[in-house]
């Protein structure tokens, strides 16, 4: 009985005695809002005379001819009202018809907003916008091109906007008729649209 108690004694003293030690978990996660458009100019040149005048591009469902001086001759003898015309030509795209839009983030709600800076002699109404989705989230807000000037939103996630989305930019300019363009012509006017995405 004695030899019991001791051993219950031994076994009570060996529990007791123990060593502890302890680290910590550190979890840093930023957040990640990133916006890249690979155009950086849409031209549009009335006065190219490399184009025939035929070249086409396709926004939505609809074909839109080039900007060049052989289209703007037809136009001007056979327009009755007003006529949108695709770029001549896009820098920054490889070739492409249009810029691609690349937005990444880990945030549920964004939206992608325009601002415009300078003023075009015909007014800055005259280009439209349209952004086609490709893949991932979100939806555009121009169902048709639309003019910048009427854009609050272009591109909106309302939820589960997180992971990679790609979108189609394209511009139109319209022409109309009735512009009485001054005899020096309109030269190398530029407005410059900012596009700024953001999350609440």
């Amino acid at each position: 009985m004695r030899k019991l108690a001791a051993l219950m004694v031994l076994l009570a003293g060996l529990a007791l005695a123990q060593a502890t030690d302890n680290h910590t978990v550190t979890v840093q996660i930023p957040s990640i809002l990133s916006l890249q458009l690979d155009a950086t100019d849409y031209l549009f040149d009335f006065t190219d005379a490399s184009l025939n005048g035929t070249e086409t591009v396709t926004v939505g469902n609809t074909t839109y001819t080039k900007a060049s001086l052989a289209a703007y001759n037809t136009f001007i003898d056979t327009a009755t009202s007003t006529q949108d015309f695709a770029p001549t030509s896009l820098t920054g795209t490889g070739g492409q018809d249009y810029g691609t839009l690349t937005i990444r983030t880990n945030r549920a709600q964004w939206t992608v907003a325009p601002s415009v800076s300078g003023t075009l002699t015909l007014g800055n109404n005259r280009v439209k916008v349209f952004a086609e989705k490709v893949s991932g989230k979100g939806s555009s807000g121009t169902t048709v091109p639309t003019s910048i000037t009427s854009v609050s939103t272009l591109i909106s996630a309302g939820s589960g906007g997180q992971g990679k989305s790609v979108y189609r930019l394209y511009y139109l300019f319209t022409m109309d008729i009735n512009d009485d363009i001054p005899l020096s012509g309109i030269n190398n006017e530029q407005i410059t649209i900012t596009y700024t995405l953001s999350s609440p």
